[in-house]
């Protein structure tokens, strides 16, 4: 199963790298997810921008722990800009769990989406009340 963290705004690169060094960074994680950048050539620019960050799980251990980092980090961050969350190769009951979870604790109702199917599985939303562009709340 592999989960996509993408980001939108001003600050979307700083975001998307903080996500990255703290999963990385997360001793509970190692062995149990590979954490990959996700970089864009842009027209322009020297060198790539950070699109997103994938996470790859490859354990039980790491459908429980992913969750847990994801929120410790989210909740260390002081702004949080537009967050969408897409689960890959999950069937829907199973995806619609981890992004209960993934949410889960904050004390928010961030018009986070529930999910679709099992080709993409989105929540827009970081807590701080905004939709992704083009996403709906509940």
């Amino acid at each position: 199963m592999e989960i996509r963290f993408e980001a939108t705004g001003q600050d979307r690169e700083a975001q998307l790298g903080s996500l990255y060094r703290w999963l990385s960074g997360d001793r509970a994680l190692r062995g149990h997810v590979r954490v990959e950048r996700v970089a864009a050539d842009s027209p322009g620019s020297m060198g790539t921008d950070l699109q997103a960050v994938l996470t790859v799980l490859s354990t039980a251990a790491a459908l429980a722990q992913l969750p847990l980092s994801y929120l410790a980090w989210r909740e260390s961050r002081r702004s949080r800009g537009p967050l969408t969350i897409q689960v890959i190769g999950a069937d829907p009951a199973e995806a619609e769990d981890l992004l209960r979870r993934l949410r889960a604790d904050t004390g928010d109702d961030s018009g986070e989406n529930a999910p679709g199917d099992d080709s993409g599985e989105n929540a827009p939303g970081d807590g701080s009340g905004e939709d992704a562009p083009g996403e709906g709340g509940r």
